[in-house]
């Protein structure tokens, strides 16, 4: 397992002694008043409303994120302790290794009662009985609709979303004072700045074979991977070979044909093309605003250009808190979620540590002063959540070497589309 540093509050007696003050209306400044009913919480002054319904019990709780994340929920967990009396225990480790770690803890009886991951694993971790839904207590509708479907799984909804996560379009102001509306636009600009150059260096840099970054090519005229009808995904209904698939094949292929962009483009040399102010377009997400910060770019960031007048559709990573199945502490891990990390305070914290913007709609009110935020919030509203899955890699994989393909600009759109759509379909038994 990862390295970890643990962060543990204990009141001990002196909060058993505050707490029975406090229930017995004695609470003064700096301290805690629960009212008998259980209704309302002052912390510090702060009056804690709590919206759920279910009574606090545990003693601690243990919670596993990262180390950006960590500061913003041991602020939360403090506020939870003076309120409640229960200890929890921040752990923290590298964001892309808390899955893993649970999958393996979990199943021995060990492991975080709560824990952050990103939505594409919920249907694995919910199939291995890893994960258990969370009564949102009719909060649904104060979230991106976009981010509830991402973490709804066999009619359940198993995680509290906090942030999500869409490719937009980065442009450098230094070249590109106004960004393109649709293709047509981006084209000109292109044209005029004179790419590609002699040198070859492409007008949009897009990662090649990278299905997060060049699925809304296939998704702005309609097509898709599998079918998604009221917040879930279908996986007898394959549609990487659908007509509107092939079409936004087609469109994608050309744009490498006609030298737009560059099939030898991976994700390094996007990155750095754009950071060295070499390129006016990068096609990429929020997670990389930090970057180009660093390197002093002039750039704005907008939504992805229209294609023939269609709208891409990006897929959306959305992250989110996660409950352990085996943990014995339901009612206080909900408590905890929705009265002290769904807020709208913490969850533009959450927001503002990693530049992603907010899942809570009240939290992305309060970032509307951040432009690149709310461009990245409008393309995820406008796309598709990353499908949660368990068949999504055998999918990812098949699509992936078809974008490949298609980069070359060489063999037929619709026959790569076809090829892919019969892998997806023998790898899940979807039948021809």
């Amino acid at each position: 397992m990862a390295s970890k540093s643990q962060r543990k509050l204990a009141f001990g007696l002196a909060t058993a002694l505050v707490m029975a003050a406090c229930t017995s209306g004695q609470g003064g400044s700096g301290q805690t008043t629960t009212s008998t009913d259980g209704t309302a919480t002052t912390v510090d002054g702060d009056v804690v409303s709590p919206t759920s319904t279910t009574q606090v019990q545990a003693t601690k709780l243990v919670v596993w994120v990262d180390e950006a994340r960590a500061p913003v929920v041991e602020t939360a967990a403090e506020r939870f302790e003076m309120a409640y009396g229960t200890i929890v225990e921040v752990e923290v480790m590298p964001f892309r290794d808390i899955r893993g770690a649970v999958m393996s803890a979990v199943p021995a009886g060990e492991g975080p009662d709560l824990f952050i991951d990103s939505n594409e694993g919920t249907g694995a971790l919910a199939e291995a009985s890893i994960i258990a839904p969370l009564n949102l207590e009719g909060r649904e509708a104060e979230f991106l609709s976009v981010a509830v479907d991402a973490f709804s799984y066999g009619g359940d909804v198993y995680a509290v979303p906090f942030v999500t996560e869409a490719v937009g379009l980065f442009y450098n102001k230094d070249l590109v004072p106004v960004p393109p509306a649709d293709f047509e636009a981006l084209r000109a600009i292109c044209d005029d700045l004179g790419f590609p150059t002699e040198a070859g260096v492409p007008c949009l840099t897009i990662p090649v074979g990278e299905p997060l970054h060049q699925f809304p090519f296939i998704a702005g005229f309609g097509g898709y991977v599998f079918g998604f009808e009221n917040g879930a995904y279908d996986v007898a209904d394959v549609g990487l070979d659908s007509s509107g698939a092939i079409e936004g094949a087609t469109f994608l292929s050309r744009l490498y044909q006609d030298g737009y962009a560059d099939g030898e483009v991976d994700y390094s040399v996007m990155a750095d093309l754009f950071n060295q102010g070499a390129v006016p377009f990068m096609w990429t997400g929020p997670w990389q605003v930090e970057a180009v910060d660093a390197a002093g770019i002039n750039y704005g960031v907008a939504k992805l250009p229209l294609m023939n007048g269609n709208p891409p559709r990006p897929f959306v990573g959305v992250q989110g808190f996660f409950l352990n199945s085996f943990s014995e502490n339901t009612a206080s891990v909900e408590t905890f979620l929705l009265d002290f990390i769904a807020t709208t305070e913490t969850m533009v914290q959450l927001s503002e540590v990693t530049n992603r913007p907010p899942a809570l709609r009240s939290a992305l009110d309060e970032v509307a002063g951040d432009p690149n935020g709310v461009i990245f919030a409008e393309s995820g509203i406008d796309g598709l959540p990353l499908p949660n899955i368990p068949e999504l890699a055998a999918a990812w994989e098949a699509l992936a070497a078809a974008l490949a393909v298609l980069s070359q600009g060489s063999d037929d759109p619709a026959a790569v589309m076809a090829r892919a759509a019969q892998s997806v379909r023998s790898a899940v038994g979807a039948g021809s």
